[in-house]
C-alpha cells in the first residue's frame, strides 16, 4: 500500500471525478478499512469539499473574497510550542486548505491576476503550516516568514522568504524560485529540503533531502544532489558545501536541537526563536562554553536545567527574559 502521506492524493482524484465516474480506489478502500479513524478524516474532507463548492460559482466568485478565505484557513493552522507533540492534529486543517484551493485553481481563480499573493508566518513561539496555491507544503519554524506570487504571464512561482522552513515542492514545468533576505536564489525542481535564512544570521544554509535545487547569487551557483548540505556566506556572497549529518538540519520537526560544538551563544538564539524569550548572558561565557549532544525538552527551563547540567552556569528566570552566569 501506498504510504498514508500520499493518501490525499487519492482523496482528491475522488472528489475531483464527477458524479457519474466516482468511484473508490483500491488504495483508498484498503485505507478506510484500516481504521475508524480514516474513515471520519474522508467524511471531514468531502464535507470540506462540498462546503468548498460555493466559492466556484461562476456567477457568484469573488477572487478577492476567495483569496481573503484562503488566507485565513491557513493563518489558522498556526500552533503554539507546547502543542509541537500533536503535530499529527493539523493534518485536517492542511487537507482544508489543500482542497479548497484546488476548487480554487481548477475553476481559474489563481489566473485571474498576476498580482495575487499567499502570505503565511510563524511568530517566535509558534510554528505554522502552508500548502500554497500550486500544491506545494511549506512547513515554517518560529519567526519565518513565506509570501508566494504566480504570475501567469511569465509562468513562474516565486517565493519570498525569511526564516527557516522545510518545503516539500510540487512538480511542475513552471519554475519555483526562492528569494531569501541575504540575496540568495534556490531555484527549485520537485524536491524536499529545509532552507535556513534567517535576516539576522551571517549565512545561509540549505539541506536537500530529495530532489535537485539551484544555489545562486550572482556569479556564484552549486547544483545540489540529495544529502548534501550547502551554506551561503552573506558578507563574501561565496557558496560552499559543507559536511554534516543531513536529518540534523531539520531536527526542528520534531522538536529537537543538534548541538555539534556548539556554542552557549547560538543555542540561547535557538530557544529564544523557539520559546520567544529573551536571554541575557554574562560576558565572555557565550562563546566559551559549547556543548556537543541533543536536546528534546518540553519547556525552555528543562532546557536551561538540562544545559546548566552540562556546563558551569546557573540561570534566573523573570518573565520572558532569562539571564545566564556562571556558577
Amino acid at each position: 500500500m501506498e504510504e498514508q502521506k500520499h493518501i490525499k492524493d487519492y482523496i482528491v482524484d475522488y472528489l475531483l471525478d464527477g458524479e457519474d465516474e466516482k468511484r473508490l480506489d483500491p488504495v483508498l478502500v484498503e485505507w478506510l478499512a484500516e481504521d475508524e479513524s480514516h474513515r471520519k478524516e474522508f467524511d471531514l474532507y468531502k464535507k470540506i469539499w462540498e462546503e468548498s463548492h460555493r466559492y466556484t460559482e461562476s456567477e457568484a466568485f469573488d477572487p478577492d473574497l476567495a483569496w481573503e478565505k484562503v488566507n485565513k484557513i491557513n493563518r489558522q493552522k498556526i500552533y503554539a510550542h507546547k502543542y509541537w507533540k500533536n503535530i499529527l492534529y493539523i493534518v485536517s486543517g492542511a487537507a482544508a486548505s489543500l482542497l479548497i484551493m484546488l476548487a480554487l485553481s481548477f475553476m481559474g481563480a489563481f489566473e485571474k491576476s498576476s498580482d495575487m499573493q499567499v502570505r503565511m508566518s510563524a511568530d517566535y513561539g509558534s510554528r505554522s503550516e502552508i500548502v500554497l496555491p500550486d500544491g506545494s507544503l511549506v512547513k515554517l519554524n518560529s519567526g519565518s516568514e513565506v509570501v508566494y506570487a504566480y504570475d501567469s504571464k511569465k509562468k513562474m512561482r516565486e517565493v519570498n522568504f525569511q526564516g527557516e522552513g522545510f518545503f516539500d515542492v510540487s512538480k511542475s514545468k513552471e519554475p519555483f524560485v526562492i528569494k531569501t533576505a541575504g540575496g540568495l536564489n534556490v531555484k527549485v525542481w520537485g524536491t524536499s529540503f529545509n532552507l535556513q535564512a534567517y535576516a539576522d544570521d551571517p549565512i545561509v544554509q540549505a539541506s536537500l533531502v530529495e530532489g535537485c535545487i539551484e544555489l545562486e547569487s550572482g556569479e556564484e551557483k552549486l547544483i545540489m544532489k540529495p544529502g548534501e548540505i550547502a551554506v551561503f556566506d552573506k558578507e563574501t556572497n561565496k557558496i560552499k558545501q559543507m559536511k554534516g549529518v543531513l536529518s540534523h538540519s531539520y531536527g526542528w520537526l520534531d522538536n529537537k536541537l543538534y548541538m555539534e560544538d556548539m556554542p552557549l551563544s547560538l543555542v540561547c538564539k535557538y530557544l529564544e526563536r523557539w520559546y520567544d524569550v529573551k536571554i541575557m548572558i554574562q560576558p565572555g561565557l557565550g562563546e566559551n562554553i559549547r556543548y556537543n549532544g541533543v536536546i528534546r525538552e518540553e519547556t525552555v527551563t528543562d532546557v536551561m536545567d538540562a544545559l546548566s547540567r552540562l556546563s558551569n552556569i546557573s540561570y534566573h528566570v523573570k518573565g520572558k527574559h532569562i539571564s545566564i552566569t556562571s556558577k
